[in-house]
């Protein structure tokens, strides 16, 4: 029973528990010293618990064998094995020890290969796997270099209350010695009541973990034993200087959770003392009580970083810190002669507000400020990004440097620089429309990720706060034909021969297909560009059927395969699949999948096809799953991503995208060495910063530019031809919330584009990076809607972005109101897409009326944390069928701060409550 089987059983999306299982595994090596004259490591310190030592000829010391090893012995002081799948396991005897959050495990373990192993822990026997789950277990990788080395795993395993066994999966590939495994109790410091440490309380107070997780980087310090309301403290806040350049990471335990949790945060390596606020709410295991914080910074804290203090609180802390987030150019391509538009993001990473902030701009050589070089931010809170922009014409081909300086009260000034390239005017005349493509040679097929996910403004309300993401076609509606023809002009005219689009199907219900249907459908140039399905069918489980399939495949056959647009190779229709192991799951093995997939074909040849294609996007990281997906009628292979092994060997969340160019070649060939029977299609990342859609607990591969990109394909063009691949693949072309993206963007216009033709194209005469203003189109933004504070519904039929749940029903804007009723338990009407300023706007004021005595309760959410009864406040209604006025201060509400995004109003708690709001305002009390 692997992990991955425990997570698809609990119903865990297949595609999140990829992702969980490479994050641990990248938080999960740690080599510890060896004795002089001995291989062999060294016993930490701690008490040791109970311990089970394999010196004994024949005595496994009560572990059993639970399968997938062979030639198990106990000899020479080890219990040698191998294992012979995926799966291999090893069950210890049972025991009993009080759990808490201040025990570790070690394994004193050598190998053959490096490979992962996982640590799993219980304390019942009772269940369908014995006690054992996806909740209670840590994975770590094996060095497998033929050493001894001790692990050490801190399971924070506080919450079970009591051990009683442990399950040990020795490394899934190769031999194996294992001298001893021990359950010790660390000799910590006793429990503080402490919130805030200054720099001899870090250094007298916290201990190193010696844990796996550490990586690459520094030693993690752990607190001592903590009791922290986590619903009343937000916040930790950590105050240090260094010259370091990497990123810190701060750990969290609560008591009623297993394991720890991270976030990484980017360090500003200056040598200066910044105050980094982390919002920790956005984490899950923050809540409960807090019993321990972990820190860990690169290198540890040596000279070159040293640390003012560590708080805990409630907001967050420190003076008015100013960080430019961005400055520079709106839209990725600027012509000279032509207005052009400046932008500057600014943020106060600090906890006091900053009133009157100044931006004034200063530009080298010839160039007009048409609207004033001094723009002002009335003010600025913490992490609610402000943007000034101006506008900037020049007629000198070539670049203009450019200057910001930021200033106000309390503050120290911060200055940033850019450069904007200005280009000439192509010589082209106006069009009534996008100007047809004109593709470029190369002796590669070359394909794309598409991701369809931004028909309204809505969808792209989170990348705004980016603008060096934005597109050069602006924030636009992808379901707009004339989009489409431009997104399909510049990939044809750069080299991408096809798309594979993100598709989504579970039990016959489609979604996200307003750019294949609409956009690319209606497309004037599609028969430029070839496509096809990825199906993206992380399902819930127990959605995948025979029935279903043959649906599915049904609906392949009538709508897609015979059109000519439609990708193949040899002759057939490619289908990517994202997870085979769910159809595996849902069917009952993989034999039943096999069927599956023949009936596929089987039903392709009936309709006149040569059969389908299927690639696999995932589940071939070994010969023993590679030849099962062979089995099933799998051809080829693929991932969607290159940058797991960068991230996994950084042990954090944030990562140099340069590392790709030493870790995606190794990774190319490790799967070209698994690929048995497949043929293997090598992937080229364009990035990953989820920043926009998960915030700070977001994977993050820095310093992405087009320089390393393009030296990324051209060594991905060098594995190509010594393996005679002429397929290659890109990562998402437009992924703007995952920052996976090369379609034209304000930062760097074309230039990812152009690494990519420069690359893999013959040389010719390339055709012109044109854009739609320069043949007098566009632009394509859609309508930004003004940030709503108060809502009136004064619009007939006018909800003004409030919805529904499925327990409300009849919901309308009639006469001046918003009414409706419950059906169920939980009504709730939703708004989202807000920007709030919690700290100024803190008064709510409703005007209702209801039929019967209810609890109204408001919930919401923030960029960091969703809505939970923590971030929520109530009033009671009068049920009498009039309306009355009701005040909710928010100001006593711990969790109304920083920005609200969303909103939530449960006006009952009961089915058959009528109700009427007549408005909703948010004001400063």
């Amino acid at each position: 029973m692997s992990p991955s089987i425990i997570r698809r059983c609990l119903g865990w999306a297949p595609w999140c528990a990829a992702l969980m299982t490479a994050g641990a595994l990248a938080q999960s090596v740690s080599k510890t010293p060896t004795r002089s004259g001995d291989n062999r490591p060294d016993r930490s310190p701690g008490q040791t618990l109970v311990q089970w030592r394999f010196d004994a000829d024949n005595d496994l010391q009560g572990w059993t064998l639970g399968g997938q090893l062979a030639d198990v012995r106990v000899g020479d002081g080890t219990l040698h094995g191998r294992a012979t799948g995926n799966d291999p396991i090893l069950f210890g005897p049972v025991f009993e020890i009080s759990a808490t959050a201040t025990q570790y495990v070690e394994i004193c373990l050598r190998g053959t290969s490096p490979s992962m192993a996982e640590l799993f822990w219980t304390e019942t026997l009772e269940g369908q796997y014995g006690g054992f789950s996806a909740q209670k277990y840590r994975a770590f990788n094996t060095h497998g270099d033929g050493a001894y080395h001790v692990y050490r795993i801190w399971p924070f395993w506080q919450a079970a209350k009591k051990i009683i066994r442990l399950r040990f999966d020795p490394p899934s590939d190769g031999e194996f010695d294992l001298q001893w495994v021990r359950i010790a109790q660390a000799p910590a410091p006793n429990a503080c009541a402490a919130q805030a440490w200054n720099a001899a309380d870090l250094r007298d107070q916290w201990i190193d973990s010696g844990d796996v997780a550490q990586g690459p980087q520094g030693p993690i310090l752990l607190s001592p034993l903590l009791s922290i309301p986590a619903a009343e403290h937000a916040f930790v806040s950590v105050r240090l200087a260094t010259s370091t350049a990497g990123s810190g990471r701060l750990f969290c335990v609560c008591d009623s959770q297993f394991g720890w949790q991270d976030m990484t945060f980017s360090l500003r390596a200056d040598g200066r003392m910044h105050t980094y606020n982390l919002a920790c709410d956005a984490l899950a295991k923050w809540r409960d009580t807090i019993v321990m914080l972990g820190l860990q910074l690169p290198g540890g804290a040596d000279s070159a970083t040293q640390i003012e203090s560590v708080q805990v609180a409630a907001d967050p802390q420190g003076p008015i810190e100013f960080d430019v987030v961005y400055f520079g150019p709106d839209e990725g391509i600027q012509r000279a002669g032509r207005q052009v538009q400046v932008s500057c993001m600014l943020a106060n990473r600090g906890g006091q507000t900053a009133e009157h902030v100044v931006a004034t701009f200063e530009a080298d050589g010839p160039a007009q400020v048409l609207d004033g070089a001094t723009k002002t931010i009335d003010h600025l809170s913490f992490d609610l990004p402000k943007t000034v922009r101006w506008q900037v014409r020049s007629d000198r081909v070539g670049t203009l440097g450019m200057r910001v300086r930021v200033a106000a009260a309390g503050a120290e000034p911060v200055s940033a620089v850019a450069a904007l390239e200005l280009t000439p005017k192509p010589d082209v005349p106006p069009s009534d429309y996008v100007p047809e493509p004109k593709p470029v040679k190369s002796p590669y097929e070359i394909g794309a990720f598409y991701f369809p996910g931004f028909p309204t403004m809505r969808q792209w309300r989170p990348i705004l706060d980016w603008p060096n993401r934005k597109p050069i076609l602006g924030w636009y509606d992808e379901s707009n034909p004339e989009c489409a023809d431009w997104q399909i002009k510049w990939a044809v005219e750069h080299g991408i021969d096809f798309y594979m689009v993100d598709w989504y199907w579970c039990q016959g219900r489609r979604q996200l297909e307003h750019w294949l249907h609409d956009a690319y459908g209606k497309a004037r140039y599609k028969r430029y560009l070839k496509w096809c399905v990825m199906w993206a069918n992380h399902n819930p489980p127990n959605t995948h059927s025979a029935d279903d399939w043959r649906d599915v495949t049904q609906y392949w056959i009538d709508h897609y395969f015979h059109t000519p647009e439609y990708y193949r190779i040899d002759d057939r229709p490619v289908v990517m699949i994202w997870a085979p192991q769910n159809v595996r799951d849902d069917l009952g093995g993989s034999d039943e999948a096999a069927r599956l997939y023949a009936m596929s074909q089987e039903m392709a040849k009936a309709a006149g096809l040569p059969g389908i294609y299927f690639v696999a996007m995932s589940g071939h990281d070994d010969h023993r799953r590679t030849a099962e997906l062979v089995r099933e009628g799998f051809e080829a292979a693929t991932t969607y991503h290159a940058f797991q092994l960068a991230w996994r060997q950084s042990g954090g969340n944030r990562f140099p995208y340069a590392n790709l160019l030493d870790t995606c070649p190794e990774l190319w060939d490790k799967a070209q060495r698994s690929s048995g029977g497949l043929l293997y299609l090598p992937v080229i990342d364009t990035g990953w910063d989820a920043r926009p859609w998960h915030g700070d607990k977001s994977i993050v591969a820095e310093g992405r530019t087009p320089n390393l990109f393009g030296k990324l394909c051209r060594l991905g063009r060098q594995f190509a031809d010594e393996h005679h691949k002429k397929i290659i693949l890109l990562g998402p072309v437009n992924e703007w919330g995952e920052g996976s993206y090369i379609e034209p963007y304000a930062q760097y216009g074309f230039q990812d584009l152009d690494q990519l033709r420069a690359a893999f194209c013959e040389p010719g005469d390339w055709p012109p990076n044109l854009v739609p203003a320069d043949v007098g189109r566009g632009p394509y933004d859609l309508p930004t809607p003004a940030a709503k504070t108060a809502w009136e519904f004064d619009s007939a039929a006018d909800l003004q972005g409030w919805i529904g749940n499925a327990h409300v029903a009849d919901l309308a804007s009639r006469d001046g109101l918003l009414i409706g009723r419950s059906i169920g338990h939980d009504p709730a009407l939703q708004v989202s897409g807000l920007q709030i300023e919690a700290s100024r706007l803190n008064q709510l004021s409703l005007r209702v009326r209801s039929n019967r005595n209810q609890r109204l309760q408001i919930f919401w959410a923030t960029p960091f944390s969703a809505m939970n009864e923590n971030a929520s406040a109530s009033v009671s209604i009068i049920g009498d069928g009039q309306f009355h006025d009701y005040e909710i201060d928010l100001t006593k509400a711990s969790r109304w701060r920083r920005i609200v995004t969303a909103l939530r109003i449960d006006p009952a708690t009961a089915p058959g409550v009528e109700f009427a709001i007549d408005y909703i305002r948010l004001s400063s009390g």
